[in-house]
């Protein structure tokens, strides 16, 4: 059998034991732990369920023939005497008006775009930015349903559009372009009709421009007479609300920024109480409000208690509807999961958990911020005293005892001698490249007796191919060394 040969059959031996020694100390690390892996845990009480909006709120009346436009937005503030619809004799009208005053503000904006004082300072990195952040301020609007600020943001990013066309010399200026709008504008007037009344709010609040006949009948002030029925009533009647409109009803103030709602829950196990702080979330925004819970009675069910929440956080969504589905959230956390039989205490007493680092065993410390019956969560943190996200945390096989002997918090497997923590192996230090090369040549002259012939080849080979080229007796004696110094070997 020619060297090369011989030194291929060396090499694979030698990968062969390295691969049967490696796993052997894998093996004999992790046989006698229980681990499980640290992962980010949200942790909250959750109750969903259907809600009846209340506020206070006054009908704004008003006889009138023709069709109703109207200038404010829902939930839109107006004061006292303050425009809030505007009557036509038809929708031929009301369009015709809205077409005329949407080119006016074209008008206007490609005016400011070419001011010359507006042009000469502009810089058009400058007007870049500010258009990237006009973008995505309008882009969050249109995600939110922010309606109220869409039309004010479209028209600053497309004033800032038209800067930007100006400064870079793509555009000479936007003459010809109000020159042409005027024309339209003419035309328009041609058949232009002025409305026929215009009616005003007789206090301030927040407009909306439809009543469903509860205003009366839901008030903050009157909360303790809704029971579990009215409330069922409520909701029952939601699809017909709109439609019982009476034709003089305009729309409706809604008189301040403190609302409530009202609903049914189960909470037979009291998790939920009086003066609890809760978060409100909705089906028709993904915005959130924080609220309180007024009052929460028992009903004859002993599965339903008549919940009443207290908000004071206004906004656009929050006055479209009478009824809506929605989740309330007590105590949440979110943080570190780690189970409670994991546990342990320091030296110094500190609370935290054993956590497993390659063949190191490390105490790393938790900040409790929630608690279970079956597990902790520890505080998200960047400190790596703490427990992190992804480590191993060893749920059983450390002898507490053990380590807090020590006298360092940060134990490792490889420093420490006591055998009841690896059975299965003794534990030394190795010294150096060679050494480890020829114990690995020693193991393979252990395992390698098939024949007497061609072992003793392959020990050779291996020997040639460690370190410096020995002869295969200088290797082994090597070997005896290095075992007698240090290595790790599993029995």
């Amino acid at each position: 059998m020619g060297n090369g040969v011989l030194r291929v059959l060396g090499v694979i031996l030698a990968l062969f034991v390295l691969a049967t020694v490696g796993y052997q100390i894998y093996a004999g690390v992790k046989e006698d732990y229980r681990t499980e892996t640290a992962v980010i845990y949200s942790s909250a009480d959750k109750v969903s369920f259907r809600g009846v909006y209340i506020r206070n709120e006054s009908v704004i009346r008003s006889s009138y023939t023709g069709v109703l436009s109207y200038p404010v937005t829902d939930g839109g503030k107006v004061a006292n005497g303050s425009i809030v619809a505007y009557v036509y004799a038809n929708e031929s009208d009301i369009e015709t008006n809205r077409r005329i005053q949407e080119i006016s503000d074209e008008i206007d904006l490609l005016k400011a775009a070419q001011n010359p004082g507006t042009v000469l300072t502009a810089q058009p990195d400058f007007i870049s930015s500010l258009i990237s952040e006009k973008y995505q301020t309008l882009a969050t609007q249109l995600a939110k349903k922010d309606v109220s600020d869409i039309k004010s943001s479209r028209d600053d990013l497309l004033t800032l559009m038209s800067i930007y066309q100006i400064s870079v010399k793509q555009e000479d200026g936007y003459d010809d372009r109000i020159a042409s709008l005027e024309l339209q504008i003419d035309e328009l007037m041609k058949n232009r009709k002025t409305y026929k009344k215009a009616i005003t709010s007789d206090d301030s609040g927040y407009f909306v421009s439809y009543t469903d006949g509860y205003e009366k009948k839901l008030n903050l002030d009157d909360t303790s007479d809704i029971t579990a029925d009215v409330i069922k009533d409520v909701i029952a009647n939601e699809k017909s609300m709109r439609a019982g409109r009476s034709k003089n009803e305009i729309g409706k103030l809604i008189k301040g920024y403190n609302w409530k709602i009202a609903g049914i829950i189960d909470n037979s196990d009291s998790v939920y109480n009086p003066g609890d702080s809760v978060k409100l979330s909705f089906a028709s925004t993904p915005d959130t409000v924080t609220a309180v819970i007024e009052s929460l009675e028992p009903t004859d069910d002993p599965s339903e208690w008549v919940l009443i929440l207290r908000c004071d956080e206004m906004t656009y969504d929050l006055v479209q509807k009478r009824v809506e589905r929605v989740e309330m959230t007590l105590n949440d956390f979110e943080g570190i999961r780690v189970p409670r039989e994991a546990l342990r205490f320091n030296k110094n007493n500190e609370k935290g958990c054993y956590v497993l680092w390659g063949q190191r065993v490390l105490f790393k410390k938790v900040d409790t911020i929630f608690e279970d019956n079956d597990y902790i969560l520890s505080r998200i943190t960047s400190d790596e005293s703490y427990v992190c996200v992804y480590d191993d945390i060893i749920i059983e096989g450390v002898d507490t005892a053990a380590y807090m002997a020590n006298s360092d918090e940060v134990v490792t497997v490889a420093e420490n001698d006591e055998e009841e923590l690896y059975p299965h192996a003794s534990v030394t230090e190795q010294t150096d490249a060679t050494s480890e090369t020829a114990a690995e040549v020693s193991e393979t002259q252990a395992g390698a007796e098939t024949s007497a012939g061609e072992t003793s080849a392959a020990e050779t080979s291996v020997a040639e191919t460690s370190a410096a080229e020995t002869t295969a007796a200088e290797t082994s004696a090597t070997a005896e060394t290095a075992a007698s110094e240090g290595d790790v070997h599993f029995e």
